[in-house]
């Protein structure tokens, strides 16, 4: 299925203000879920639509954000959602950050109790266009056995920062802490293949191929002990730093018809509190072009995804059956018949 993206956005809009969602929300919520797929990662974009929808029409997902500031210091703030939609929250912690950072040198914003946010590459991204260094993580329901270990206890975690360039997308990291993110999993299961060794184990701690086995399972850290120790830094940092919840008591970011007591954190590092731009913009394409002439398949991180974005914003997005099922799911459902074939290519 080939789609126009910017037809897609509205699609999805229109999908969330049929459940109640206000029309600048539910904007903002469109742009960010698109995002995921524009970048190819499709585990977080579209396919993820009927799960939201639902769990706004059930009650677990507030129709329209409701934030409370429950601790104000003076560059730093912590969030309460009260199981707002977390990307209208996420965009809005990602922007306060910049407004933070841009006063003090730095701005964390800390959310708790908000509903999963898509990809987290999405939130760095908007602080790293505003010229600053943007970190983001999330806590998600336990799906990683700890190093040695065989059940289900952390999160996957997502380890995300971006830094800005001058000419060019900026260099993205977003990486889940597991071996692969739970989404390929999801995705693997919807369209019926196999996933590869070393990605999970069963039930039984044996390691498996069946991506059914590994969601009733548990995912791998990456790169065995230093991983799971990545994983448990951000698990406790989106955890009982903030407030929220943690290790087996995360709900909510699978089911999303089950209210959500993860925790989120947003950092934005002003660039020109520490150096002057010229001189990081200058040494940071130098880094660049030092590790490019390393190797003839070496790739900056972030490249691919903002190459395959412009594609298709140029030429048009591809999406996989999966996610083409979610979007007649979500069509028939809500009477948008007629939306989805426009917006087809």
């Amino acid at each position: 299925m080939k789609v126009d993206p910017y037809d897609l956005m509205d699609f999805v809009a229109s999908a969330f203000g049929a459940v109640g969602v206000p029309e600048d929300e539910a904007e903002i919520a469109a742009k960010a879920v698109v995002e995921g797929d524009l970048r190819g990662f499709h585990s977080h974009g579209v396919m993820r639509l009927p799960g939201y929808l639902e769990g706004i029409e059930r009650g677990a997902i507030r129709r329209e954000s409701k934030v409370e500031k429950v601790s104000i210091g003076e560059a730093v703030e912590t969030w309460e959602a009260h199981r707002s939609l977390g990307h209208v929250v996420g965009t809005r912690a990602a922007d306060r950050a910049v407004e933070l950072a841009s006063e003090y040198g730095i701005g964390v914003v800390a959310v708790r109790r908000s509903s999963h946010f898509g990809i987290a590459g999405y939130y760095a991204t908007l602080i790293a266009e505003a010229d600053m260094v943007g970190f983001v993580t999330c806590g998600t329901e336990p799906a990683v056995a700890p190093y040695g270990g065989s059940e289900a206890v952390l999160g996957t975690n997502p380890f995300t920062v971006a830094f800005p360039r001058r000419d060019g997308p900026p260099v993205v990291i977003d990486m889940a802490t597991s071996e692969v993110a739970r989404g390929k999993l999801l995705q693997a299961a919807k369209e019926g293949r196999r996933i590869p060794e070393g990605w999970a184990v069963g039930p039984d701690g044996e390691p498996t191929t069946d991506p059914e086995e590994a969601l009733r399972g548990a995912l791998l850290p990456f790169g065995g002990r230093k991983g799971y120790l990545v994983c448990l830094a951000l698990e406790i940092l989106a955890g009982p730093v903030v407030g929220a919840a943690a290790g087996k008591d995360v709900r909510g970011t699978t089911d999303p018809t089950v209210p959500c007591n993860k925790g989120d954190v947003f950092v934005a590092l002003d660039i020109s509190s520490l150096t002057g731009l010229h001189g990081y913009f200058e040494g940071l394409e130098r880094l660049l072009a030092q590790i490019k002439a390393s190797g003839e398949d070496v790739v900056i991180p972030g490249e691919p995804e903002f190459e395959r974005r412009v594609k298709a914003l140029m030429e048009g997005l591809e999406l996989p059956e999966a996610s083409e099922s979610a979007l007649e799911e979500v069509a028939e459902k809500y009477g948008l018949e007629e939306e989805l074939e426009a917006l087809k290519i």
